[in-house]
Formats: C-alpha cells, sequence, structure tokens
C-alpha cells in the first residue's frame, strides 16, 4: 500500500468542522475502552461464572477460582494450591478436573433449560 504524493497530510488534532469545534481525533476509536456490548458480554460472563461457582463445595471453588484466576484474583499452580489445601499437586489436579465436569454438566443442564423455556 501507498500514500499518493499529492495527499497531504492531516494531523488528528485538526478541525474537521470548525464551525462546530469537531476535530479529526473525535472520529478515531478509543482502542482503550471497551465498547458497550464488551462490557454486557463480560459482566454477563463473570455474572455466569460466579452462579456456576455456587455448585461447587468450598474446596472445589477454591481450587477453581485459585486455579484460573477467576474473580479477580491470581492465577496459582498446582502445587501453590496444594500448599494452601495441604494436598499434593496431583490430588489437586483431580479435584480440579472433578470440579470442571461438574461445571460442564451444570452448563449443558443450563443451556437445555434455555431451550426449553425458549421453545
Amino acid at each position: 500500500m501507498f500514500i499518493p504524493l499529492l495527499q497531504r497530510e492531516r494531523s488528528i488534532d485538526e478541525f474537521i468542522d470548525p464551525e462546530q469545534g469537531c476535530r479529526l481525533s473525535a472520529l478515531l476509536a478509543d482502542r482503550t475502552t471497551q465498547n458497550p456490548e464488551d462490557r454486557i458480554y463480560s459482566r454477563e460472563l463473570k455474572r455466569m461464572v460466579r452462579s456456576a461457582l455456587h455448585f461447587l463445595d468450598d474446596r472445589e471453588r477454591h481450587i477453581i477460582t485459585n486455579r484460573f484466576g477467576l474473580l479477580g484474583g491470581k492465577e496459582l499452580t498446582l502445587e501453590e494450591i496444594g500448599k494452601t489445601l495441604n494436598l499434593s499437586r496431583e490430588r489437586v489436579r483431580q479435584l480440579e478436573r472433578e470440579a470442571k465436569d461438574k461445571l460442564r454438566n451444570q452448563l449443558r443442564e443450563h443451556r437445555a433449560e434455555v431451550r426449553f423455556s425458549l421453545a
């Protein structure tokens, strides 16, 4: 791609319409902010995660939230989680797998309920 030689450079602070005070920079997307759909999706996803975590017992919830850094926490290794629960790394891995299976099953049931209610 090339820039035609006759096209002049423009500043993003240049006025598009001096009478209305509108600058070129006002038309550029702000990549530092989330668009409204993404904010809604993110908020809904967090709500669903919190809701799904209620189907786990305290130990499983602790493992999942810390393993994946959910709800604003830091991601921990299996070994780090094992130390907090006085369990081996392998046992934490097994409990993590069981908790993920529970969450998957809960999600499947939730999808079936949604389909049924929409029918």
